[in-house]
């Protein structure tokens, strides 16, 4: 069997794609580990799989405001240039799988002289021109002026990644490496691994090596559910901000307050940023913790609050739950366009005052307005594969297999 090497940053959301697909691949008895910063290893404890944490503080993004993000992702991209490729190099790995949302570890796996493939666990970062940048709002349109509109994005986004482009240029000197063109190019020719699927993305032609899994995931055990959310003449409304900006209390109150004048149950996940105080001064009690089976509680909503993260984009599709979707950062505007484009939920500002979150909501609770929708997206996920694909495509890889060759 083969040893595989998941890189990834130390970021909840990113763990939750690459750890299903490690114990998937585990349990066919694969060596499978995960390799990044410090940070790493306490956040996959209980993930059943080897953690190799190399001796560095990656910089934590969550809370930053633009300039700072930027600082901060060129430098983690040159600590994961500096030092995973002799991690890698230790480690011998058959395959590499590579968090897109970095390119240094697509950079590392090459120096290290790796075969890899790459993982995205939200939007591609592939400079497509037919569809807007991941932290842009727009909505899709099929036009020369669109297209345009697009490509000025991407020039743009490029533009303010330019630390970061700067490292990656200089990892390919040190390293005796051909550059490559922009983020995207650092994106794996062999197979691209994506947790969107095409009906969720804007209309465009993906690369023939790009494959859509649906949400990885391990099947979820049933989870310690009050009785409140049992209540059938209540409706059930999740709200949670990602693990990232669980403490926006101006939001969470706005939140709060609108749902308090509502006939429903608000169920909340602040991931663990607010204290006992904050959650008891949050207008019409909600039901709070840190964090919720976030699956089995969605199993049993009628609405989720979502900030447009990947992962529970996907699971309230799964569950077949509409969305009201305020996005705040990263790539979670272009998601939230796509949720509204596909007749998945409405979208709001983050900012919106608790009369038109309240609004929303009421028409989000008109069930029959989005079953159809939902419905389809929903057997596009299943059809999708999952995990179950995701591992069989990388033994085919580890067998020699190019996607493209084997979809002929």
């Amino acid at each position: 069997m083969a040893r595989i090497v998941f890189c990834l940053p130390a970021m909840r959301g990113h763990l939750g794609a690459h750890g299903p697909l490690a114990r998937e691949l585990a349990r066919r008895g694969h060596d499978c580990v995960l390799l990044g910063s410090r940070r790493l290893a306490p956040l996959a404890q209980g993930q059943g799989l080897p953690v190799s944490a190399m001796e560095w503080d990656e910089p934590d993004l969550g809370g930053a405001g633009l300039a700072m993000t930027l600082l901060r992702t060129a430098h983690a991209t040159r600590g994961v240039i500096r030092l995973t490729p002799p991690a890698l190099k230790a480690l011998r790995p058959d395959l590499v799988v590579a968090d897109q949302a970095e390119p240094g570890f697509a950079l590392a796996a090459e120096a290290a002289r790796a075969p890899w493939v790459t993982l995205a666990a939200g939007l591609p970062l592939d400079g497509d021109a037919a569809v807007p940048p991941p932290f842009l709002p727009w909505p899709h349109e099929d036009s020369d002026s669109a297209r345009r509109r697009n490509q000025g994005g991407w020039r743009v986004s490029e533009a303010l990644m330019l630390l970061q482009r700067r490292a990656l240029a200089s990892g390919c000197r040190r390293h005796g490496l051909a550059p490559r063109p922009g983020t995207g190019g650092w994106i794996s020719d062999r197979l691209d691994l994506r947790q969107i699927v095409p009906a969720l993305d804007f209309p465009r032609d993906w690369p023939a090596q790009s494959v859509g899994l649906g949400p990885l995931r391990d099947p979820e055990p049933d989870g310690d559910l009050p009785r409140e959310l049992m209540r059938p003449d209540r409706p059930l409304v999740f709200a949670s901000l990602g693990t990232l900006s669980g403490r926006r209390l101006r939001m969470l109150h706005a939140i709060c307050a609108a749902a308090a004048d509502l006939p429903v149950t608000l169920v909340l996940a602040h991931a663990g940023m607010l204290t006992e105080a904050e959650v008891a001064a949050l207008p019409g009690r909600p039901l709070a913790r840190a964090l919720w089976p976030q699956r089995a509680v969605l199993e049993r909503a009628s609405v989720c609050v979502t900030h447009g993260g990947m992962n529970t984009t996907l699971d309230s599709v799964a569950a077949g739950v509409p969305m009201l979707a305020m996005p705040l950062a990263f790539e979670q505007p272009g998601i939230a366009a796509r949720i509204e484009a596909h007749g998945l939920g409405l979208r709001l500002d983050a900012r919106a005052a608790p009369g038109a979150i309240r609004e929303a909501l009421s028409q989000l609770l008109d069930a029959p307005r989005w079953r159809d929708s939902l419905s389809r997206a929903r057997q596009e996920l299943r059809a999708a594969g999952g995990v179950r694909r995701g591992a069989d495509l990388i033994e085919g890889v580890l067998a020699g297999e190019r996607i493209h060759e084997a979809a002929e």
